[in-house]
C-alpha cells in the first residue's frame, strides 16, 4: 500500500434510494396517506427526513455549530428509483437539482464516472418477470436515467438485488456494465484463466470486482458488498457516531493484501436520515474524515472498475436476493419473511402472484391483438412509450405516433384506443412492484396499491370487450387476510379498491358537486381537462339546485365525454348528482328549461322525481368525490357550524375560567369534556394568531396572547403540536420569500416568531427551518443578488454561518 494519490485502498458507500410508485392510477397523483402524518404522504415525509437532508447535510464544529454543509450525493454511489425521480421533479425540484448536480460533480472527480446508477423502472422482481417485461423495465429505466443525468448509465441496481443469469444477460444486452449483489449470492469463483473453481464457504471476498460469464460469450462485472458492515449500517447503531463508522470502514481492509482493494457497502439510502434519524450527518462526517485521510480514497464503482478490471471470475446462485434467505420466495410464497417479526402469515402471496401472472397473460394477449391494429410493432411501441411518460406534452405524443402508428395521421378514436392499450400495459407493469409482497398483510398500503394498478388495467381491458375481473377474483378469494374483518382478498377488493375507481362520468359528477360551494373554476382537475363548461346554480333556504353541461377529457388517454348534469343539494352534506349524455346544445337547453320550470312551479322533491325519470339511473353522492377534495368541501360546508360551536365553547370556558384556574392551582386534572374544549379553542386561537402574524400587518400580539393563555390553562395543546404548526407555516412561507418585494420584512417576522416561541419555552426545531431555508437559498433567482445579504442575515439568526450560505447560493 502506498499513500496519497497512489493509495491502493478505496472506499465506496452506496445508497439505494427508492419509494414505490404511490399515485392513484386514475388521478395520477398521490392522495393523503394518514400513516405518514404529519406529512401528506410517505414520499413527502421521507424526502424531508432523508432525501433533502443528504443534499445539504451538516458537519458540526466542537461548539455544536454548523461548520460546513455537505452534499453527500457528491461523495457516495447512489441510485434513485425512476418513479421517485419523477415525483421529485414535481414536488421537490430543489432536492432533485442537488442530486443531479452531485452526479455532474462526481464525474469531474472520478475520471468521468458519475455516482448515479440506474434502477429497474418500478422495482419489480426481475427474475420473476417475462423476458419482454424484463427488457422494458431496463429500457424505461435507461430512458429515465438519461433524462435526469444526461448520460448513459454504467451500472444498474437490481430491485432487492434479485438476480439470475437471464437478468444479468438482459442488463448486458442493454449496455449495462456492472451491478451490485449481496455476498451470499455468489456461488464460486476462480482467477481468470484458471480451471479450478473455489466453492464459497460463507461469504465471498467483497474487496474486488468479479466478472460473470453470460450466454453468447458476453460478460458483466459484479461487485459484492461487505455484508457485515452493510448490516451494521442498516440494522445496528453504526450511524450514531461518524467516527465509529469511519473506523469500521478502515478496519475492513485486508492488511495482508497488496493489490487494490475496494471496501464498499450497500444499504437502503433511507438509512441515512429516515430509518436512522440524523444518519445523514453521521454519513457526512464519515465522508469528511475519509477525505482527510491520505491512506484511503473515495471512489465510485465505475471509476474503480475502469482502473481495476476484474481478475477473478464468479458464478452466482440463481434466483436469490438480498432480503429473503429463501431466494425469491418472499414475492411468491408464505416463506415467513416479513418485517417486524409479527405472527402474521403470508399465505396470500401465492394466490396474489398467480392471479397477477394470469391477468398479465390476458392483458398481453389483448394488447398484442388490439395494438397491432394501430401500431407498427406493439412491443416496440411499449418500449418507446417511456418518452411519453417522461413528457406528456402534445408535441411528444405527436412524435410518438408519427414513429409508431400504422396510419398517418391516426384518427382520434384510434389514437385513444392505442393510448388506452399502452396505459393498460403500464399499469400491468406497475402492478408487479415488489413492495406489494414485501410486507405481511394483503390489506396494507403497498399491496392495495398494486391491486389498484391491476384494477385500472382491467378497467381499460374492459373497453375492448375483455372482462377479466371475475377470473381475477377467484385468486383473491384464495388470498387470506390476517385481518378478521376482511377474511380474504375479495373483500379487500370490494371495500378498498373498487370504490376508488374513476371514470369520466365520476369526474363530471365530482366537478358538478364541488362547484356548488366552491367558486374558483379551473380548467383541469388532476389528470383531466375541463371544457365547454356552463352551469346555473339556484339557492334557497340552504338548499341548492344546479344545472349545467361539462366536457371532460383525459390528459393520459385523450378519451373525452360531454354530459348534462344536475345536482340537488338538500343542505349539509346531502348531495345527489344526475347525469345525462349531451347530444346537442338544443337538447341541453330543453332539459335546463324543463328543470327550471318544475323548480319554479313545484318543490325540490318534484325536481328530484323528474331527474330520476329522465336522467341516467346511476347517481352520485358526496362519497363519490375524490377523497381530499371531498374533505375540503365538507370542511367548507361545516365551517359556519364549527365556528358557532367554537364560539359557544369559548363562552362556556369563560364562564368557568375561575373554576379552571382553581383546579390548576390545586393540581387537579380537568374533566375530559373541558380538556377537549380547551384543545379545540386553543388550536383555533393558534391558527388565527399565525394568520395575523404572517398577514400584511405582521401583528404578533395574538400569538403572544395565545402563549399567555396556554400557560394560564396548563398548556392544553402540547408543545409538539404548537411547534409543528408554527414550523409548518414558516417552512411554507420560506418557499415564497423570493417573490416578496422586500424579503427582509418576512425574515424579520420569522425571527420575531422564533424568539417569541423560545421565550414561552416552545423552541422551534431549527433543523427543519434550516433545511427549508437552504432550499430557498438554492432557489434564489440569480438576477436578485441584492437579496443575498438579507438571506445571510436570517441564516445567522438560525445558526447557519455566512460562508455556508454563500456556498449554497453559488
Amino acid at each position: 500500500m502506498t499513500s496519497g494519490s497512489q493509495t491502493t485502498r478505496f472506499i465506496c458507500i452506496h445508497g439505494h434510494f427508492y419509494q414505490p410508485p404511490r399515485e392513484n392510477p386514475w388521478l395520477e397523483t398521490i392522495e393523503k396517506e394518514e400513516s405518514a402524518a404529519p406529512y401528506h404522504d410517505w414520499n413527502e415525509r421521507i424526502t424531508e427526513e432523508c432525501y433533502a437532508p443528504n443534499a445539504r447535510s451538516r458537519i458540526m464544529n466542537e461548539q455544536g455549530k454548523i461548520a460546513r454543509i455537505s452534499n453527500n450525493y457528491e461523495k457516495i454511489s447512489f441510485n434513485f428509483g425512476p418513479t421517485l425521480l419523477s415525483w421529485l421533479e414535481e414536488k421537490a425540484p430543489v432536492t432533485l437539482k442537488g442530486i443531479q448536480q452531485a452526479d455532474r460533480f462526481s464525474q469531474k472527480n472520478y475520471l468521468g464516472h458519475g455516482n448515479a446508477l440506474a434502477q429497474a423502472y418500478n422495482h419489480i422482481i426481475l427474475p420473476l418477470a417475462k423476458e419482454r417485461d424484463l427488457l422494458t423495465q431496463i429500457r424505461w429505466s435507461k430512458a429515465e436515467f438519461h433524462k435526469r443525468f444526461n448520460r448513459e448509465p454504467e451500472g444498474m441496481w437490481l430491485p432487492e438485488t434479485a438476480v439470475n443469469l437471464k437478468t444479468l444477460a438482459a442488463l448486458r444486452q442493454e449496455g449495462i456494465l456492472f451491478t451490485i449483489l449481496a455476498p451470499h449470492q455468489a456461488k464460486r469463483f476462480r482467477p481468470l484463466g484458471q480451471k479450478q473453481w473455489t466453492e464459497i464457504q460463507g461469504q465471498i471476498n467483497p474487496r474486488r470486482p468479479y466478472t460473470c460469464r453470460l450466454p453468447h460469450g458476453k460478460q458483466i462485472a459484479l461487485f459484492f458488498y461487505d455484508g457485515g458492515l452493510s448490516h451494521a449500517i442498516a440494522f445496528q447503531d453504526l450511524l450514531h457516531n461518524g467516527e465509529i463508522f469511519f473506523d469500521r470502514l478502515l478496519n475492513s481492509f485486508d492488511p495482508e493484501e497488496s493489490e487494490p482493494q475496494l471496501v464498499h457497502v450497500a444499504t437502503d439510502g433511507e438509512s441515512y436520515g429516515h430509518h436512522r434519524p440524523f444518519g445523514d450527518m453521521a454519513l457526512a462526517y464519515t465522508l469528511h474524515l475519509l477525505e482527510q485521510d491520505p491512506t484511503v480514497r473515495l471512489t465510485n464503482y465505475g471509476c474503480f472498475l475502469a482502473q481495476n478490471p476484474p481478475r477473478y471470475e464468479v458464478e452466482i446462485k440463481e434466483n436469490t436476493s438480498w432480503s429473503c434467505c429463501h431466494g425469491l420466495e418472499r414475492w411468491r410464497s408464505d416463506c415467513g419473511c416479513c418485517p417486524g417479526g409479527t405472527d402474521h402469515r403470508q399465505a396470500w402471496r401465492t394466490p396474489l402472484r398467480e392471479g397477477l401472472d394470469h391477468l398479465k397473460v390476458e392483458l398481453d394477449r389483448l394488447y398484442e391483438n388490439q395494438g397491432s391494429l394501430f401500431l407498427k410493432d406493439p412491443w416496440q411501441a411499449r418500449d418507446a412509450y417511456i418518452q411519453v411518460l417522461l413528457d406528456r406534452s402534445p408535441e411528444t405524443l405527436d412524435r410518438f405516433f408519427l414513429d409508431q402508428a400504422k396510419e398517418q395521421p391516426l384518427s382520434h378514436p384510434k389514437r385513444v384506443a392505442a393510448l388506452k392499450l399502452l396505459e393498460m400495459q403500464r399499469h400491468g407493469l406497475l402492478m408487479f412492484t415488489s413492495c406489494g409482497w414485501f410486507f405481511d398483510e394483503i390489506s396494507g398500503l403497498e399491496t392495495t396499491q398494486i391491486l389498484k394498478y391491476a384494477c385500472r388495467s382491467m378497467q381499460l381491458a374492459k373497453d375492448f370487450g375483455k372482462d377479466l375481473e371475475k377470473s381475477f377474483l377467484t385468486y383473491l378469494r384464495k388470498a387470506p387476510s390476517n385481518v378478521k374483518e376482511y377474511g380474504h382478498g375479495e373483500k379487500i377488493w370490494s371495500s378498498k379498491i373498487k370504490p376508488v375507481m374513476v371514470d369520466l362520468e365520476r369526474v363530471i359528477a365530482h366537478t358538478a358537486m364541488a362547484s356548488i360551494c366552491q367558486e374558483n373554476r379551473t380548467d383541469r382537475i388532476f389528470g383531466y381537462r375541463l371544457s365547454a363548461r356552463e352551469q346555473l346554480i339556484l339557492s334557497q333556504n340552504g338548499s341548492h339546485l344546479s344545472i349545467g353541461r361539462l366536457k371532460v377529457s383525459s390528459v393520459i388517454t385523450e378519451e373525452e365525454q360531454e354530459m348534462i348534469f344536475s345536482v340537488l343539494h338538500f343542505g349539509g352534506v346531502d348531495f345527489q348528482c344526475y347525469l345525462k349524455p349531451l347530444k346537442t346544445i338544443e337538447d341541453y337547453e330543453t332539459v335546463k328549461q324543463k328543470i327550471l320550470e318544475i323548480n319554479k312551479t313545484a318543490s325540490l322533491s318534484d325536481v328530484y322525481d323528474w331527474l330520476k325519470d329522465n336522467f341516467d339511473p346511476r347517481r352520485f353522492y358526496l362519497k363519490d368525490l375524490f377523497s381530499e377534495e371531498r374533505q375540503k368541501l365538507i370542511d367548507l360546508l361545516l365551517q359556519d357550524r364549527l365556528d358557532n360551536h367554537l364560539r359557544q365553547l369559548g363562552e362556556w370556558i369563560k364562564q368557568e375560567s375561575r373554576t379552571l384556574l382553581k383546579m390548576i392551582d390545586m393540581g387537579v386534572a380537568f374533566p375530559k369534556p373541558i380538556a377537549m374544549a380547551l384543545t379545540l379553542i386553543q388550536g383555533e386561537a393558534l391558527e388565527k394568531a399565525l394568520e395575523r402574524a404572517f398577514s400584511s400587518d405582521h401583528s404578533l400580539e395574538p400569538l403572544e396572547v395565545f402563549f399567555q393563555r396556554s400557560q394560564e390553562l396548563g398548556a392544553p395543546l402540547d408543545q409538539e403540536q404548537i411547534r409543528q404548526k408554527i414550523e409548518s407555516r414558516i417552512k411554507e412561507l420560506i418557499k415564497e420569500v423570493k417573490d416578496y418585494p422586500v424579503p427582509g420584512n418576512l425574515f424579520t417576522v420569522f425571527s420575531r416568531v422564533i424568539r417569541l416561541s423560545a421565550g414561552y419555552d416552545v423552541p422551534l426545531n431549527l433543523w427543519t427551518l434550516q433545511n427549508s431555508f437552504l432550499d430557498a437559498c438554492r432557489d434564489l433567482p440569480p438576477d436578485r443578488p441584492e437579496f443575498r445579504k438579507l438571506y445571510e442575515a436570517f441564516g445567522r439568526e438560525i445558526d447557519i454561518p455566512t460562508e455556508v450560505i454563500r456556498w449554497e447560493l453559488e
